[in-house]
């Protein structure tokens, strides 16, 4: 049993204010009170409260033991501190489960060997990636409480490096309010708006709505009050300092780069000016004259994407570092003389909502990743395809560059679970289709990330307006991803026309998304601050469509388990159809309507059908892969 004197050894670090939130529900207090030794029991109330009051304790052991926590009718300083030390382990346990929904996963790239402009390059770029995710933990608002983590609590400084701050994110423990790496509990709050702010959903229509709004939801700007009044500034007004020390770095290692590398030494210089500068259009436009066969190397640094922001409008600092993959450069051969049929196609789905254009981005480039920092790198799981820019001429123009990650998820055990958490969702006969070679997830990345580039996108304008603009960053964010998604599966079916996929390798293709959905439907719908996740909702409206259609079956197996079948004969056109209802809505700009078809599968009168709660059950028992990177130089 825990002497007095421990209570105020173990809780001296922790603050008081720690006990007005959370509260330890009656359960919690009573298990581990019982696991740690602090001899109180919290009796049974005559009606449920959840407020412990003095007169709900008993002593337990003897009867004296009672009289050191309470005293007249209040607590004493000892319950305070006991009550802090439980709080304190409750907290722990929460970071310890947020933990092992990870799997640690290691990507190691060795350059020892490699020429010294290489070496540099890789120095250079690797710590430019530190202070990216310093930069990146200010913008999330957890860098701030840095300094409040407990000295030797290992496991909670490994949660705030993982998530890049102290807030849980695993599905499990996201709304956990004793998941903290910090046992004082602060709220999540972005540093892209003033802390003031409720910083949820209510927020961002209000700013959205002002005459300013487009100026405060600018992606490259932060939200801040100056002289009473709500103004945008710049990041390089906000975040300055780091980004010039990342502007160092990008053009060291742009000087130490040959002619042999003029594409990726332009683009370097580049990308530092707009650190600099906060104007990356230069950056953009050398990007987007590098490529798979100019030079040996990818990488992207930059403010790019939105999903980290309560409002899903300001752009987050990342790094991506690769080696091109040139045995994968076929692919782009084969798809390059396709993509205007795929526009054609597109527009002509569209009923006349949408008229097509002359595009001519890039194919993806295939890369094997050596780093990524930042918003490249989630505490769970990985980016495994990307297009960018976002905004801007290049965007505007249709010139972005796409690439695919070909070497994660490709271990031996990453092979394992997937497949088995593939069985947990689809029958026997759908499992045959399942293919652990990567080709078939491979051209679906390819897929999603090329129908970003067609029809309707982000950059779009009607009427003057951007998506975001009409939809709200939220629900374009979805919109948008869903109809890259829809596209890689509806697009299958002109590559199998061409010849370019088989009848057995199609029918793998739709087994793999099918199975990517269900892995993102067991993450939940929301984050605990209620952003939408927007590859969960695009898997619940893909999951829901297909199941109204009668492409998907919940139905027991000779095992008795209940699990999806595939009736693939009729995912075609169920694809089709769906694909048809996206371009419309994004086209005319329809908010009704998307509004009514994602949260119809999301929160509404479908919702079930994506039996969440099932796959839920199945798959959060497998951790998620959580990566890491080490290049050795």
């Amino acid at each position: 049993m825990i002497k007095p004197l421990a209570f105020f050894l173990l809780a001296a670090a922790f603050p008081l204010a720690a006990l007005a939130a959370p509260s330890l529900p009656r359960a919690d207090f009573n298990r581990l009170a019982a696991q740690t030794g602090v001899p109180l029991f919290w009796l049974p109330a005559e009606q449920a409260t959840t407020t412990l009051r003095p007169t709900d304790l008993a002593g337990v052991g003897d009867a004296e033991a009672l009289a050191r926590f309470v005293a007249d009718g209040k607590f004493t300083a000892e319950f305070e501190h006991a009550y802090k030390f439980l709080v304190e382990e409750r907290r722990r346990e929460a970071v310890r489960k947020e933990l092992d929904q990870g799997r640690p996963n290691l990507i190691l790239s060795d350059f020892r060997s490699a020429p010294e402009s290489e070496r540099e390059l890789v120095r250079r770029i690797v710590a430019a990636g530190r202070i990216i995710d310093e930069l990146y933990a200010v913008q999330k608002g957890g860098r701030r409480w840095l300094a409040s983590l407990i000295p030797g609590d290992a496991a909670s400084l490994a949660l705030y490096e993982r998530n890049h701050g102290p807030w849980c994110e695993a599905p499990a423990t996201q709304s956990d309010p004793f998941c903290s790496a910090v046992p004082s509990f602060p709220a999540r709050k972005s540093d892209a708006y003033p802390e003031k702010l409720a910083q949820d959903g209510a927020m961002c229509d209000e700013l959205k709505s002002r005459r300013d709004g487009k100026d405060l939801l600018n992606p490259f700007t932060v939200v801040r009050e100056k002289n009473g009044k709500l103004a945008a500034a710049p990041l390089v007004e906000a975040y300055g300092p780091q980004m010039a020390l990342v502007a160092a770095e990008l053009r060291g290692a742009a000087e130490a780069q040959g002619d042999d590398e003029a594409a990726l030494r332009s683009y370097l210089f580049a990308a530092a000016d707009g650190f600099e500068t906060g104007d990356w259009a230069e950056a953009d436009e050398a990007w987007s004259r590098m490529n798979g066969r100019n030079s040996k190397w990818y990488l992207r640094v930059a403010p790019d994407e939105v999903e980290f922001d309560p409002c899903q409008e300001k752009a987050g600092f990342h790094v991506s570092f690769a080696r091109i993959d040139a045995a994968s450069l076929s692919w782009q051969d084969k798809l390059t003389p396709l993509r205007q049929e795929m526009e054609d196609a597109l527009a002509k789905l569209s009923g006349g909502a949408y008229e097509a254009r002359s595009v001519a981005f890039a194919l993806p480039d295939f890369i094997e990743i050596v780093l990524n920092s930042g918003d490249s790198k989630p505490p769970l799981g990985a980016t495994v395809g990307q297009s960018l820019p976002n905004w801007g001429k290049v965007a505007e123009e249709n010139r972005r560059r796409t690439v695919v990650m070909t070497n994660l998820f490709e271990d031996a055990d990453s092979k394992k679970t997937a497949r088995l958490k593939a069985g947990e969702m689809l029958d026997a006969k759908a499992l045959e289709s399942y293919s652990s070679d990567k080709e078939a997830g491979l051209i679906g990345v390819i897929l999603h990330e090329a129908t970003h580039n067609l029809g309707p996108h982000s950059d779009s304008r009607l009427k003057g307006k951007t998506a975001a603009e009409i939809f709200g960053g939220r629900l374009e964010g979805v919109l948008e991803e869903l109809k890259a998604q829809t596209g890689a599966l509806w697009y299958v079916e002109l590559l199998r026309r061409k010849g370019l996929v088989s009848d057995r390798l199609a029918r793998e293709i739709y087994t793999h998304e099918l199975a990517w959905c269900f892995g993102h439907i067991s993450n939940g719908m929301t984050t605990d601050g209620g952003a939408p996740k927007p590859y969960s909702q695009l898997a619940a409206v893909q999951i829901g469509t297909f199941v109204k259609a009668g492409v998907l079956e919940w139905k027991a197996g000779p095992d008795g388990i209940e699990r999806f079948a595939v009736d693939y004969a009729k995912l075609p056109a169920a694809v089709e159809g769906l694909m048809k209802k996206i371009v419309r809505i994004k086209a005319s700009g329809d908010v009704a309507g998307a509004k009514a078809l994602v949260g119809g599968f999301v929160d509404g009168t479908d919702a079930a059908l994506m039996r969440l709660d099932t796959v839920q059950a199945r798959l959060r028992k497998y951790p998620k892969e959580s990566y890491s990177y080490t290049a050795l130089y």
